[in-house]
Formats: structure tokens, sequence, C-alpha cells
């Protein structure tokens, strides 16, 4: 009996890690593929400039990370960006405010823009997906009616230095996102906050049943949610060095992307920040990689929806499996029992 559980216990943790590090082994594929159909991939500039670009995408699905390992969805958050720079950009453009003030009120900001999410979500017992579906076109008109339909230009120099500078020959918004991937995974894995959200987004009634506040974990994740787009968002606002009228828009379709691909269930119950990262990276290397290959825009559309169908159909066989697997191994630990009682 002991050789037979030796090797489904292999198989089982040589499945698990596969199943687990997809978006790893994705980014490893990717890279092996692209690499030998472009000589210009590998180059350091390219690699550089990727991630730069993955930058904004990343910080953004460490929040979404959060939302839907609890089970809840956010599809505001692009216009939430875009709105916070637009508040950003005309208090220093037209308010002559000094940088650091217009990114705390950005701040504030992002946080309302949480807050009312999580209110509206919690007081009236709405779902996620339609509340945030509805203050997408309310902050998306805040943007119009602000802008005039109009971007904000000539930001000082010193915020623009933020999506724009180098330290040490490294991008800045690159450090700003490693700081953030330090934070979120320490929060997601260190702390009670972490805890709770697996424990809202695996089973809402036992966690309630064991004393979690869902209502204020709620607030939490969508608080949680607004500070990282507003790093995101000055991030795209600083480097192009302007409050576009459309900066967002669509982001939420890549950021899923990137938090399934991760390994993050849609149906909640887990987080994975490192593996969003990774699916933050596959997202990046597809659109550069296609842009290197000379897809038009047009077909790289098709391709990031078609990226998104195998995030959904990854999420899906990945429970299945995990459950069969949780399954065989409930049935194998009764048979050792009933095998050790004889």
């Amino acid at each position: 009996m002991e050789k037979p559980n030796g090797i489904f216990n292999a198989k089982s943790i040589i499945n698990s890690l596969l199943m687990a590090n997809k978006a790893f082994l994705m980014v490893i594929i990717m890279v092996i593929v692209l690499s030998s159909l472009s000589d210009v991939f590998l180059r350091p500039t390219n690699l550089l400039n990727v991630l730069r670009q993955i930058c904004v995408n990343s910080i953004v699905a460490l929040g979404f990370t959060f939302v839907i390992g609890s089970g809840q969805i956010d599809l505001s958050v692009g216009s939430v960006v875009g709105f916070i720079g637009v508040i950003m950009a005309l208090l220093m453009r037209h308010g002559n405010a000094p940088v650091g003030v217009a990114i705390a009120c950005g701040l504030l900001v992002g946080l309302g823009c949480g807050a009312l999410n999580a209110s509206l979500i919690s007081a009236f017992s709405l779902p996620s997906f339609v509340v945030t579906l509805a203050t997408q076109s309310l902050f998306r008109g805040l943007i119009f009616i602000t802008t005039r339909m109009t971007p904000i230009t000539r930001l000082p120099d010193s915020f623009v230095f933020l999506g724009q500078g180098y330290l040490w020959g490294i991008p800045v918004p690159v450090y700003m996102m490693g700081i953030m991937i330090i934070i979120m995974y320490i929060v997601a894995n260190r702390t009670m906050f972490g805890r709770y959200v697996i424990a809202v987004g695996g089973n809402p009634d036992a966690a309630r049943a064991c004393g979690i506040n869902i209502v204020k974990t709620r607030f939490g994740i969508y608080m949680n949610m607004g500070i990282c787009a507003t790093l995101a968002s000055i991030v795209l606002t600083a480097r192009t060095a302007s409050a576009q009228v459309n900066a967002g828009v669509n982001m939420e379709l890549d950021i899923i992307a990137a938090v399934v691909i991760g390994g993050t269930s849609m149906s909640g119950g887990n987080t994975n920040i490192l593996g969003t990262v990774f699916g933050a990276v596959i997202i990046g290397l597809t659109s550069n990689g296609l842009n290197l290959l000379g897809v038009e825009t047009n077909y790289q559309i098709i391709v990031k929806g078609l990226l998104i169908l195998l995030a959904l159909i990854l999420d899906s066989t990945t429970a299945k499996f995990y459950a069969r697997l949780r399954k065989k191994q409930a049935l194998a630990s009764i048979e050792s029992g009933n095998v050790k009682g004889e």
C-alpha cells in the first residue's frame, strides 16, 4: 500500500506545481517562442520597454487580485484610473497645486470611488458586476464633463519624471511596481486581511459565522483597489505627460486576464499575487511580440480576446483539477485509515 500512495503523492505534487505556476510556465514558453521569431526581442532595450509597459496593468491587477479573490468584480477600475488622472492634472495645470497635494487629492478620489462601489454593493445587496458597470459609466461621464473632451497637457516636470524618469538605468515606474508587489504580497499572505479576503471569497456564510465582518472586508478590498488605481493613474498620466480623455478604456479586459491567468479563481476563495504579476507579463509579452512581428492592431484585439477565453478555460480546468485532487486525497486517507484499522 505504501508504494501506490508514494506514486500518487509524487504525481499530485507535480500536478499541483504545474497548475499553481501555469503563468510562470507560460512566460517561459512565450520567451522561447518570441526569441526564436524575433532577433530584437531579447535585446535589453526591448525587455526594459516591456517592463515599463506592464507597470500600469500590473499595479491595477495587484489590487484586482483581492477583488476577484473575494468573489467580486470591478468593471469601473479603468474609468477610475482615468478620472484620478484628470483630477490630478486639473489641480496641477489650472489650480497651480504642488505635485504632492495633487497626488494626495488623487488618492482621496481613488479611495472615494472604492468606498462608493463598496457602499452600493453592501447597502443594497447588489451584484458587484451591475454596480461597477454603472459606476464605470458614471466616472467616464465625469471625465468627459471635466475635460470637455480635451486632454490636459503641460504638466510639471517633477510629476512627469514619475512616469518617464530613470534611476540607475531603470524606469521609475518599475521601482513603484516592485514596491507594490512586495506590499501586496505581504498583505495577501501575512495579514489577517488577506485571510479574510480568501474566507469571504470561499464561503461568505461560513466567514460570517466565524465572526468576519463581510461589509468591512469588502470596504477594505475596494479601497485597496482605489489605492492601486491611484498609483497606476500617476504612472499612466506621468508617462503620457497628460490626462487623456480615453485613459483606462477597456483596461478591465487585460486586468481580468492577468489575474485569472495568474491563478486567482473567478469564483473567489484564493489569491495569487506572484501569479498575477506573471499574468501581467504574459499580456505585456503578447502585445510586444505582436508589435515586433508587425501584426495589425485589429488582430491584436482578437488575440487578447482569445487570451481572456484561455484564462477562463484555465480557471475552470484548474478548479476541476483541484476538486478531483481533494476528492482523491480524501478517499486515499479514508482507505489508509481502514487498512490500519484492520
